[in-house]
């Protein structure tokens, strides 16, 4: 009976006994041996063309799964090209574990080829950086590395494996399966009685009590909406949150932050109590973080005990599952509170309905493409004019269709994840929205899109510029252009073709009567929407502005043409 393995073995038996059925990478010299054990795998390596892209990819399974995803890059360049996604994972807690190759132990420090310090380079976008020297500590550290991926707040791990450590030989997998990671209880799994009377008390005292939700709510979509709705508190998410409540809730008031709605920020400015829930205070959402909510009290909960007092110190804070805390407050306000400030719910709804925005061709847009798909359906963006377009019009149905790049703001971001979410839901239609800029940054991956055919709609918004650079530079640079306009594009028609992938090709005068039969088909489809160049997104709050001095396109006149 087989005893020992390698290291590069044990690594893809370990990700076989976790489940783990698809394997995005990029191979190179130094993480060679892990691909020759993955040769003799059953599990479906997704070769992607660039280490970026397939960081994303990765992304994109991790997102909808909430199951830690790994990827493959080797050293040098490989890590490098993969930061920005790594980067992107860590500021919106995705839990993706890289495996990077590295030169031979007896090298590193010497700039051999194409090594680099890996660890030194990624320790401060990573939950944990692994450099692996001794064979026998492996299986720990991979186990180790996939509890901390999920643990509190998800995140990504980096595990460099020197070329020689993966051809060592490591006790198999059998030998190794009572290894076991503890719990660390890096934070609260129950809230004390004392936290929920002061919180029921601060609700009390409260007359304009406000929800403010994020990325970090969205698994406990149904307690919060039960909160909203039960007990009349209005609700506002930031971009990340969306989808946690759909537009028909009475207590939703919108996206909030610098692009969010109009209704949403003013009543962040009348608030006098903020329920700030799996949020971080971040400069987009709160705006002059010195204005906002500057006269309401703060209960902040959040699993991440740096977010608690990074940017607004909180009167009541807990450091703890949300979940947890909302079951047990929600069961205490059933007995203690029963108020509900009808005042406040109608003044919010009122403002709701009086500064609803007109309509406009870019929102119609959005809105067919959404009536012409089924539930089952993921949305994602990149990053730019049309993310905003996209997430002030999408009618969001559950929180987990929606996928962006939200605290990185990734160019690029689009495309590989798509395909990520695509081969984690087969069976779904997944919307890729980009912009003429966006989808330079990682057009590479059409090439693996087509070869796994998988039903990605990519739509493309083109105005032939980076779309809010050169909306700042109109608005606050007295008009003055510098290098927002492309000057050269390529012809999509023919670049999609040589892809291999459908095309199509509107503008805003068009009519969308195609788009059910578009959807229809279940293979790859590019769709290009040319747009004038001077729409832009509104409202827009300015740098260092509260959330409350907010423009509007009335305001902006003829720069803001919304047909």
């Amino acid at each position: 009976m087989q005893t020992s393995i390698t290291v590069s073995e044990y690594c893809i038996r370990f990700f076989e006994s976790k489940g783990i059925r698809i394997l995005p990478g990029l191979p190179g010299g130094t993480i060679l041996p892990v691909y020759d054990a993955l040769a003799k795998s059953s599990m479906q390596h997704i070769l992607a063309r660039h280490e970026q892209g397939a960081g994303f990819i990765a992304q994109g399974m991790a997102r909808t799964t909430g199951e830690v995803t790994p990827f493959l890059i080797s050293s040098g360049p490989g890590v490098s090209n993969a930061i920005t996604a790594v980067a992107d994972a860590f500021r919106d807690s995705v839990p993706i574990l890289v495996i990077s190759g590295q030169v031979p132990t007896h090298l590193i420090g010497t700039d051999a080829f194409q090594e680099l310090d890996t660890i030194s380079i990624v320790q401060t976008i990573t939950k944990r950086a692994y450099l692996v020297k001794d064979p026998n500590r492996f299986p720990e550290i991979l186990e180790e590395a996939f509890v901390l991926c999920k643990e509190g707040r998800p995140g990504p791990v980096w595990i460099d494996l020197p070329k020689d450590i993966q051809n060592a030989l490591v006790g198999d997998l059998e030998m190794n399966r009572q290894i076991s990671v503890e719990n660390r209880n890096l934070f609260s799994t129950s809230p004390d009685q004392r936290l929920l009377e002061e919180a029921t008390g601060l609700l009390k005292s409260s007359n304009k009590p406000l929800l403010y939700i994020g990325g970090g709510a969205v698994k406990s979509r149904e307690l919060i909406r039960k909160l909203s709705n039960q007990f009349g508190i209005p609700a506002v998410s930031t971009l990340m949150g969306l989808g946690i409540f759909s537009e028909e809730d009475e207590t939703y008031l919108g996206m909030m932050g610098m692009h969010g709605t109009a209704v949403a920020n003013e009543a962040l400015r009348d608030c006098d109590l903020l329920l700030a829930f799996g949020v971080r205070f971040d400069d987009r959402a709160t705006g002059n973080i010195e204005s906002f909510c500057k006269d309401a009290k703060v209960i902040h909960i959040d699993i991440d005990n740096r977010e608690i007092d990074k940017n607004r110190k909180a009167n009541l804070s807990w450091n703890g599952d949300l979940s947890a805390f909302l079951q047990s407050w929600t069961s205490d306000l059933e007995l203690n509170y029963q108020n509900i400030n009808k005042y406040w719910l109608d003044e919010v709804r009122s403002l709701k309905r009086t500064l609803a925005p007109p309509p406009n061709k870019i929102h119609s847009l959005v809105r067919s493409i959404a009536t012409s798909v089924q539930d089952d359906v993921f949305v994602l963006t990149d990053v730019g004019q049309h993310q905003m377009w996209v997430a002030q019009s999408y009618p969001f149905k559950k929180p987990n269709s929606w996928i962006t790049s939200g605290g990185q703001g990734t160019m690029g971001f689009g495309l590989p994840a798509s395909i990520g979410v695509a081969l984690a839901n087969p069976e779904s239609t997944v919307l890729c929205f980009t912009g003429d800029g966006s989808i330079m940054m990682n057009l590479q991956e059409l090439s693996t899109l087509k070869e796994w055919n998988l039903n990605v709609k990519i739509i493309l918004i083109n105005n032939g510029h980076l779309g809010l650079v050169r909306q700042q530079q109109e608005l606050f640079y007295e008009n003055r252009k510098s290098g927002s306009k492309f000057e050269f594009q390529p012809d999509f028609l023919r670049l999609a073709e040589s892809f291999g992938i459908e095309f199509s090709k509107i503008n805003l005068k068009d009519d969308f009567g195609f788009f059910s039969d578009w959807f229809s088909k279940k293979t790859p489809s590019f769709l290009e929407v040319v747009i004038p160049e001077d729409i832009g997104v509104y409202p827009f709050v300015p740098a260092g502005k509260a959330n409350h001095e907010y423009l509007l396109a009335s305001e902006v006149g003829k720069k803001a043409n919304l047909f």
